[in-house]
């Protein structure tokens, strides 16, 4: 069994703003589960995380076949620019196998104070030089900020989807 690991935020927790720290029952990881046989996928997430938080740790790769990084959002609403979290990034990842890494693009903010930033976050992570899936558009939550349960259904859908192509190519 493949396993992959999602490093991410509230959106890869599943963070509800219907409560208070209320979580979804099902979350693009329990989809993914669900839709992509041969593969188990498990979440490194927690509520607000910055990039800029995790820009320096080290994961041990040996063990885990994927490594997925869907984070930017919140550095964003922390008023960081596009170009010091594209730095960010790139400080988490260059040193990592780019075989075993895949981007995935924060869905877009949906306040437009952070909408045209969020848009030019995802295209520079589309540009750096390892795989990266920009599921947009997805649908949102009231919030603007998080994704719906309805997101969530979409975006396991489409990354599982990438995963199925991505395993017709190794054959």
């Amino acid at each position: 069994m493949k396993k992959a690991l999602f490093l991410g935020d509230s959106n890869t927790w599943g963070y509800d703003p219907r409560g208070y720290f209320q979580r979804y029952d099902f979350t693009y990881i329990d989809y993914l589960n669900d839709l992509v046989p041969g593969w188990i996928f498990f979440e490194d997430a927690i509520n607000g995380r910055l990039l800029r938080d995790v820009k320096e740790d080290t994961f041990d790769l040996d063990l885990i076949d994927l490594f997925c990084v869907m984070l930017g959002s919140n550095d964003l609403i922390h008023y960081y620019d596009v170009e010091q979290i594209h730095s960010f990034m790139h400080e988490l990842i260059d040193s990592m196998d780019k075989r075993k890494l895949l981007i995935l693009c924060p869905p877009i903010l949906q306040f437009d104070e952070f909408r045209d930033e969020s848009m030019k976050l995802n295209e520079a992570y589309k540009v750096m030089g390892v795989p990266c899936l920009d599921c947009n558009p997805l649908d949102m939550s009231f919030d603007g900020v998080h994704l719906s349960e309805k997101g969530h259904k979409e975006l396991g859908t489409k990354i599982a989807g990438y995963m199925k192509r991505l395993e017709l190519k190794s054959c």
